[in-house]
């Protein structure tokens, strides 16, 4: 194994956390052997530098501040390469109230918009809300107050 490959990942890890579907990416753009990378990532598994249920559970942290629900989260972790099993995991560790987190994207979006007026206005924030990642159910909640006012 070159050294090469090794400090081009500790230092990539050194800055951030990846995923290691990231860190494989990123040594095979570089031209490094497939053979050599897996060396590579199972040494930083060893030493702890690679972790991918850390990594989830940093992302889920991360997405949740931003107010994003389960199924954009799901997606966005899928992408950056994590497996079903990590992801899972990472969502149902979490103590997050999807309900609640959904109330507060609407009212912080819609603050300024006041109630719903019609169902043209409410078809608008369900369409939100769904892009934000959020269930069905979730929306209902989120949006229920609203309406009965």
């Amino acid at each position: 194994m070159t050294t090469s490959a090794m400090h081009i990942a500790v230092g990539l890890l050194a800055r951030r956390d990846y995923s290691t579907y990231q860190i494989k990416t990123k040594l095979l753009q570089k031209g490094f052997e497939t053979a050599e990378i897996e060396l590579v990532l199972n040494r930083c598994i060893e030493h702890g530098y690679l972790d991918d249920a850390r990594f989830a559970a940093l992302l889920l942290r991360s997405h949740i501040s931003k107010g994003h629900g389960q199924n954009r989260i799901r997606q966005s972790m899928a992408q950056k390469g994590l497996s079903k099993d990590d992801i899972e995991t990472a969502l149902n560790q979490s103590d997050c109230d999807w309900f609640e987190l959904a109330r507060a994207k609407a009212d912080k979006k819609y603050a300024s918009k006041g109630a719903i007026s019609d169902q043209k206005e409410r078809a608008r924030r369900v369409r939100y809300l769904l892009a934000q990642g959020f269930a069905y159910d979730q929306i209902s909640y989120a949006l229920e107050v609203e309406v009965d006012d």
